[in-house]
């Protein structure tokens, strides 16, 4: 059984290493800061689950207190709303000084619908 949980951690930090190294990729290939800051979110909220996760079951299966729980999924919880929040005022700021994706554009901009337009 000991086999299973540990088997169980470490299938759930691939997920984490993966979606990290995937964002990574994102970010060293992707053409335009709009699509980077997406994929630099990618990195920490879905890395995040997975380490969060596995420390969790790490924890269950250890028998630690109950407070490595709750400090566990505060840690999670605030990266993963830092993160969202971050990169919408990021991205908020440069849309602000002007700067619009290459080519097409948006498919879709909220922003200039709601007048928050630079021009």
């Amino acid at each position: 059984m000991e086999n299973l949980w540990v088997a169980l951690t470490a299938v759930c930090l691939l997920g984490g290493i993966f979606f990290a190294a995937v964002g990574v990729i994102g970010i060293l290939t992707l053409p335009e800061f709009f699509s980077r800051a997406q994929a630099s979110t990618c990195i920490t909220t879905l890395g995040t689950i997975g380490a969060v996760i596995a420390g969790l079951i790490f924890a269950a299966v250890e028998g630690l207190e109950a407070i490595v729980f709750v400090k566990l999924l505060l840690i999670g919880v605030m990266i993963m709303v830092s993160s969202a929040v971050s990169a919408h005022a990021l991205t908020k700021g440069t849309y602000k000084r002007g700067h619009r994706p290459h080519g097409e554009g948006f498919v879709k901009d909220d922003y200039k619908e709601d007048g928050f337009d630079a021009d």
